[in-house]
């Protein structure tokens, strides 16, 4: 994908703004890949991780979803507590 992570970040937005999450995933992980150290991707992908953990049926993906928030939130320095069904095993949840 041309124009880099910068590219692929406004296009997950886009894609999840329009409410196409699982692109959207799929385009802000590729964002993180491409600049793991730029903090900006790491907050649209935790952005698009809760929305989806929150549209999910299933509590497995509901896990996996919130997981990779927490993570992103972490490596963003986003404050907030991780939410969803996952957040106590991740240790940040609110108990």
């Amino acid at each position: 994908m041309a124009g880099g992570a910068r590219s692929l970040t406004d296009a997950a937005r886009r894609y999840a703004d329009a409410g196409e999450l699982r692109l959207a995933g799929h385009l802000a992980e590729l964002a993180v890949q491409a600049a793991p150290q730029d903090t900006a991707p790491h907050a649209v992908r935790a952005e698009i991780n809760q929305a989806r953990a929150e549209a999910e049926s299933s509590l497995m993906a509901r896990g996996i979803f919130s997981w990779a928030a927490a993570e992103s939130r972490r490596l963003s320095g986003g404050d907030g507590p991780a939410q969803g069904p996952a957040a106590g095993l991740l240790g940040t949840g609110n108990q």
